[in-house]
């Protein structure tokens, strides 16, 4: 197995940008995950690994060997991508063999290696199918099978669960991480998918515009995140974010004027009265206050739309023009178009500097 390390990739399509010095230690038979939206350059990145792309400039270790200008099929890595990129004419056993057969590996031991792989993803049964007569879940695991089979030192994945149904994507991604464990194989994995990066990754390197904005464990990110790209990406729903003021006894109010909050001994002693962005997930806002806990703090609304879901009711309301949401247990959640109090956790508080969007406890 290896190590993988980018130093300072930059890619660059005449005067477009499309990855800015981006630089990354993966350690051996660690899972990594490259998220952001479309356009953020994470499959650009992941096919300058690959070797599909040309690297403009930095460089690139697979091991201890720098590989900038080593062939793709020379750097010992699988790639599985988003379509799963196999032969309609050739049996499944025929696919997942191929790149042996172009090895020129014995028959025989291509016959043992697909077959072992084969087990591994659970398609013994389909060695002589042909994939079109197969399903989306099994034609994805036949993409698995085929990289199992090369014994490679990295595996790279492409947002290979985005063609699936929502049911099947969740079956998916835990059996790729129970596989990745077995194997213990390091793995670079591609999605805009936040959920498939919180729930699989070891660690998550999270982009906006070619340009990475934090790379750490996905708790260490969710509690702590960088900037206010990070935290309004990584959790669902997502983070609210206000506006506001700080003053110099450490009394927040919103741009509206209409939300107070008193952050007294929940900020850095060192902080500055100015502008901030205060930051408050979904779940840390409550429907009750049952406990007497201290560090919740009542706040007037008008409920605007409850969605339920089960588990959970999702709140959704205003502070001045800003739409917010909280996650209440069904039993907390008030009436739609009522007024009712809600409770902030002040100790769940995320704060930014406005002008920069970076976090005050970096």
């Amino acid at each position: 197995m290896a190590e993988v390390f980018l130093k300072n990739f930059f890619k660059r399509y005449g005067e477009v940008v499309a990855v800015s010095d981006v630089s990354l230690h993966i350690h051996d038979k660690e899972f990594v995950v490259l998220v952001g939206p479309s356009g953020c350059g994470k499959s650009t990145t992941l096919r300058m690994i690959a070797g599909l792309e040309d690297i403009t400039s930095g460089e690139l270790y697979i091991g201890e060997k720098q590989v900038n200008e080593v062939a793709p099929k020379d750097r010992d890595i699988a790639m599985v991508f988003q379509n799963y990129a196999l032969y309609p004419h050739m049996t499944v056993f025929q696919n997942m063999g191929f790149g042996l057969r172009l090895k020129k590996v014995p028959k025989k031991e291509i016959k043992e290696r697909v077959e072992a792989a084969a087990e591994i993803v659970g398609l013994t049964p389909y060695l002589k199918r042909k994939p079109g007569t197969l399903s989306g879940g099994q034609r994805q695991r036949v993409a698995l099978g085929r990289a199992i089979v090369r014994n490679p030192k990295v595996f790279l994945f492409d947002e290979p669960l985005s063609n699936l149904d929502a049911k099947l994507r969740v079956q998916m991604r835990m059996e790729i991480s129970k596989l990745q464990r077995t194997l213990g194989v390091t793995t670079i994995y591609v999605t805009h998918d936040q959920t498939e990066a919180m729930s699989m990754a070891d660690r998550i390197a999270v982009m906006k515009d070619g340009v990475l904005q934090q790379f750490d464990t996905p708790m260490h990110m969710y509690d702590h995140p960088a900037n206010l790209f990070v935290a309004g990406f990584i959790g669902s729903p997502a983070m609210n974010m206000l506006p506001g003021k700080l003053d110099e006894l450490k009394i927040f109010k919103d741009a509206s004027g209409l939300f107070t909050l008193d952050l007294n001994g929940y900020l850095p002693s060192s902080i500055d009265a100015g502008e901030y962005v205060l930051g408050i997930r979904p779940e840390n806002i409550r429907g009750d206050n049952r406990l007497n806990n201290p560090f919740y703090v009542p706040i007037q609304i008008l409920a605007d739309v409850v969605e339920p879901m089960g588990s959970d009711s999702y709140l959704y309301f205003k502070i001045g023009d800003i739409s917010m949401t909280a996650r209440l247990r069904p039993e907390t959640a008030p009436q739609e178009q009522t007024a009712a109090t809600l409770y902030i956790d002040r100790s769940k508080i995320h704060f930014f500097y406005a002008e920069t969007g970076l976090n005050i406890k970096n």
